[in-house]
Protein backbone atom coordinates (compact mmCIF):
# COMPACT_ATOMS: atom_id res chain seq x y z
CA UNK A 1 0.00 0.00 0.00
CA UNK A 2 1.45 3.76 -1.03
CA UNK A 3 0.93 6.70 1.21
CA UNK A 4 0.15 10.03 -0.14
CA UNK A 5 4.35 10.68 -0.07
CA UNK A 6 4.52 7.76 -2.42
CA UNK A 7 6.15 5.56 0.36
CA UNK A 8 5.56 2.30 0.66
CA UNK A 9 4.36 0.74 4.28
CA UNK A 10 6.81 -1.64 6.40
CA UNK A 11 5.96 -5.36 5.96
CA UNK A 12 3.19 -6.28 7.96
CA UNK A 13 1.66 -2.70 8.66
CA UNK A 14 -1.14 -1.32 6.73
CA UNK A 15 -1.60 2.67 6.68
CA UNK A 16 -5.27 3.16 7.13
CA UNK A 17 -8.26 5.82 7.47
CA UNK A 18 -10.26 5.04 11.11
CA UNK A 19 -13.69 4.63 9.69
CA UNK A 20 -15.24 3.76 13.38
CA UNK A 21 -14.16 1.95 16.40
CA UNK A 22 -16.04 -0.17 18.67
CA UNK A 23 -15.24 -2.11 21.54
CA UNK A 24 -11.92 -3.90 20.23
CA UNK A 25 -12.81 -3.80 16.85
CA UNK A 26 -11.85 -1.03 14.14
CA UNK A 27 -12.38 -0.52 10.78
CA UNK A 28 -10.47 1.63 8.56
CA UNK A 29 -10.35 2.25 4.79
CA UNK A 30 -7.47 1.82 3.23
CA UNK A 31 -5.68 3.40 -0.05
CA UNK A 32 -7.83 2.08 -2.37
CA UNK A 33 -11.60 3.32 -0.32
CA UNK A 34 -12.38 -0.40 0.37
CA UNK A 35 -13.27 -0.75 4.15
CA UNK A 36 -11.79 -3.59 6.35
CA UNK A 37 -12.13 -4.75 9.86
CA UNK A 38 -9.91 -5.85 12.35
CA UNK A 39 -9.29 -7.56 15.95
CA UNK A 40 -7.38 -5.12 17.97
CA UNK A 41 -5.58 -7.60 20.49
CA UNK A 42 -5.78 -6.92 24.08
CA UNK A 43 -2.16 -6.23 24.16
CA UNK A 44 -1.83 -4.10 21.53
CA UNK A 45 0.63 -1.14 21.82
CA UNK A 46 -1.11 1.74 20.81
CA UNK A 47 0.59 5.25 20.36
CA UNK A 48 -0.67 8.96 19.21
CA UNK A 49 1.27 11.45 18.52
CA UNK A 50 4.51 9.93 20.05
CA UNK A 51 2.61 9.17 23.86
CA UNK A 52 1.21 5.94 24.58
CA UNK A 53 -2.69 5.86 24.35
CA UNK A 54 -5.86 3.13 24.44
CA UNK A 55 -7.99 2.43 21.27
CA UNK A 56 -10.48 4.89 22.74
CA UNK A 57 -7.67 7.85 22.03
CA UNK A 58 -8.02 7.00 18.24
CA UNK A 59 -10.74 8.80 16.73
CA UNK A 60 -13.11 8.56 13.22
CA UNK A 61 -10.94 10.32 10.17
CA UNK A 62 -7.42 9.67 11.79
CA UNK A 63 -4.87 7.99 9.45
CA UNK A 64 -3.39 5.17 11.53
CA UNK A 65 -0.70 2.70 10.47
CA UNK A 66 -1.60 -0.73 11.88
CA UNK A 67 0.96 -3.80 12.84
CA UNK A 68 -0.69 -7.04 12.10
CA UNK A 69 -0.23 -10.41 13.63
CA UNK A 70 1.61 -12.64 11.70
CA UNK A 71 -0.68 -15.62 12.04
CA UNK A 72 -4.22 -13.63 11.31
CA UNK A 73 -3.50 -10.78 8.88
CA UNK A 74 -6.77 -9.34 10.56
CA UNK A 75 -5.59 -8.92 14.13
CA UNK A 76 -3.93 -5.81 14.88
CA UNK A 77 -1.07 -6.02 17.19
CA UNK A 78 0.13 -2.05 17.07
CA UNK A 79 -1.28 0.85 16.10
CA UNK A 80 0.66 4.06 15.16
CA UNK A 81 -1.69 7.64 14.81
CA UNK A 82 -0.98 10.93 15.06
CA UNK A 83 0.20 13.83 12.28
CA UNK A 84 3.28 12.10 11.47
CA UNK A 85 1.75 9.09 9.62
CA UNK A 86 1.18 10.40 5.79
CA UNK A 87 -2.11 11.02 4.97
CA UNK A 88 -3.88 8.13 2.61
CA UNK A 89 -4.32 8.50 -1.31
CA UNK A 90 -7.57 7.38 -1.97
CA UNK A 91 -7.65 6.21 -5.52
Amino acid sequence: MKTESGKKAEAGCNDGRVVEVSGNRLTSTCGKGDDHQYTVGKDAKITCNGKVGTLSDIKEGSTIRMTMCQDDKNKITAIDCGRHIPELAIV
